[in-house]
Parts: structure tokens; C-alpha cells; sequence
């Protein structure tokens, strides 16, 4: 009988340096960032229901938490108290979250990654849904 060992090799674990990948955006000191927004540029009307749970919680786990999530031990630069755990975190940060992630010219997540789609519900749930949801 043959026995074939897998050796595991400690590559990639090294820490990064912050910003090596995420250079720090130059994000203010902490302030109240709720009433901060962008014109509305959608007809709320005539939009399809996006909430936590059917949007906000897989996008924000798959393009924001793996430097925003506050148990991530590498935040590559991401403020420590900006951070998407909740619903209630994105609301708190609603202004800040539009305006870096939707919009015409969105910088986060800096690496891209987001589909235009995708922006797009976000910006339709943060615009037209309620804080909670």
C-alpha cells in the first residue's frame, strides 16, 4: 500500500501591507455619515423591493467584508469604524456607501469586482428602502 502525504506549504499567509492592495481612500475621522447623500436618480416607484436579506448581506459579505467585517484581521487600510456586520452598520454609513460604491464613478471595493448590476440594486435599496430592512 502506498502512502502519499500532502505537504502544506505556508504560502500567501504572510500579513500584507495595509494599502498594498486597498490604498487607504483618506476616509475623515468618524462622523455621522447618514444624511450624506447623492441626488436620487431613481423612480422609486417603479423599482423592484431590495432589502438585507434578498441583497444587502450577500453583497456586503462578497465585495465589502473582506476588509470591512469587523473580525477581518487585515483591513488593508479600511477604517476600523467602518465596518458592514449589519444592516444597521450600512445605514449608519448610507451616505459614504453611495457614494463610493454606486454611482457613475464608484472606488470601492478598489479592485473592482462589483458588477454594474449589482451597484445598481445597491443604490436602489439604500435610495428607496428603509433603514432595518
Amino acid at each position: 500500500m502506498r502512502r502519499i502525504w500532502l505537504v502544506l506549504l505556508p504560502v500567501g499567509c504572510e500579513p500584507f501591507d495595509a494599502g498594498q492592495y486597498a490604498p487607504d481612500p483618506g476616509y475623515p475621522e468618524p462622523f455621522d455619515t447618514g444624511d450624506v447623500e447623492p441626488e436620487p436618480a431613481i423612480d422609486c416607484a417603479d423599482t423592484v423591493e431590495f432589502n438585507w436579506v434578498n441583497f444587502g448581506k450577500g453583497f456586503f459579505t462578497e465585495s465589502c467584508n473582506g476588509c470591512h467585517y469587523s473580525e477581518t484581521p487585515f483591513r488593508y487600510g479600511a477604517p476600523e469604524y467602518v465596518v458592514f456586520d449589519t444592516s444597521g452598520d450600512v445605514w449608519a454609513h448610507k451616505g459614504i456607501v453611495l457614494a463610493v460604491a454606486a454611482g457613475e464613478t464608484p472606488s470601492m471595493p478598489p479592485n473592482g469586482g462589483t458588477t454594474d448590476l449589482d451597484r445598481l440594486k445597491l443604490q436602489i435599496w439604500l435610495t428607496c428602502g428603509e433603514p432595518g430592512q
